[in-house]
Formats: C-alpha cells, sequence, structure tokens
C-alpha cells in the first residue's frame, strides 16, 4: 500500500457515495382514475442512467480497492 493508491481510492469511495445519495428518492404514483379513492403506489425504480452512474462508481472503487490491497 502506498499514498498513491490510498489516495485513489478515498476519492472513489467519495465518489461512489456521491453518485449513490444522488439518486432520487421513489415517487408516490396515483393513475387518474384511482384519484378519487385515493389509492397510490410507490414508484422505487431507478432511471438506467442513474443506476449506470452507481454501477461505474463500484466498479471503479472495487479496482481501487484490490489495488489498495495489492503488495507493493
Amino acid at each position: 500500500m502506498n499514498r498513491d493508491t490510498l489516495t485513489t481510492a478515498i476519492a472513489e469511495a467519495e465518489r461512489f457515495l456521491a453518485r449513490a445519495k444522488a439518486v432520487p428518492a421513489p415517487i408516490e404514483r396515483a393513475p387518474a382514475e384511482w384519484a378519487k379513492s385515493g389509492k397510490a403506489w410507490m414508484d422505487d425504480s431507478i432511471r438506467p442512467k442513474d443506476s449506470g452512474a452507481v454501477r461505474r462508481a463500484s466498479m471503479d472503487l472495487t479496482r481501487a480497492l484490490a489495488d489498495l490491497r495489492k503488495p507493493s
């Protein structure tokens, strides 16, 4: 382990956390015909663009952590 790989791992961890926290919260949805009855559901899906950004950051973090564990 050296300072460069540690600094890279920290940066990737912070980038991953920023991407994960930027995912929008669930949205309550109700079709027009259900509006009178008060029925609704939570749309907890994550848009592909956001999902891809989180997955990419996760892969980069995994790679940085693997480099961190390699003997110097």
